[in-house]
């Protein structure tokens, strides 16, 4: 920063054209508030079906005057069971394989003009058939 090493952080050995990510921090010009929202509810024959309906807000802000690049990640459940469904909601995409990101890794990469904002929307749905749920319901609380 202003021509100054504020830091210095160890890097492995890497082969020609080899990559390594390095993470530099919070970068307080731009502002993130995540918001997320759950909603449960029934479907089907005699409310057979349980839904659990996860929406994930975002709100960007670039403070900076300079355009940015962000890439927002966000994970989504898997199941092994093929009677629980997840549904994803379009608007993100699936990130690169990477030795880091499982492949639950969802994300958004936005190109944030100087001092410019954006909101990114996205979520999934559960189905968990009457079979599958938890005696007593599946409460957070």
């Amino acid at each position: 920063m202003d021509g100054q090493f504020l830091l210095t952080a160890a890097l492995p050995t890497l082969a020609p054209g080899g990559t390594r990510r390095v993470g530099l921090g919070v970068a307080e010009g731009i502002r993130v508030a995540r918001r997320t929202e759950l909603r449960e509810s029934t479907a089907g024959m005699l409310n057979s079906t349980t839904v659990l309906d996860h929406r994930v807000h975002v709100e960007l802000a670039n403070r900076l005057g300079r355009p940015v690049t962000v890439e927002v990640r966000e994970r989504v459940p898997v199941s092994s069971d093929t009677d629980i469904r997840i549904e994803e909601r379009p608007g993100w995409q699936e990130a690169e394989p990477s030795d880091d990101l499982p492949p639950s890794t969802r994300r958004w990469r936005v190109e944030l003009p100087a001092h410019g904002a954006v909101e990114l929307d996205g979520g999934y749905e559960i189905r968990i058939p009457a079979g599958k749920t938890l005696h007593g319901g599946n409460r957070r609380n």
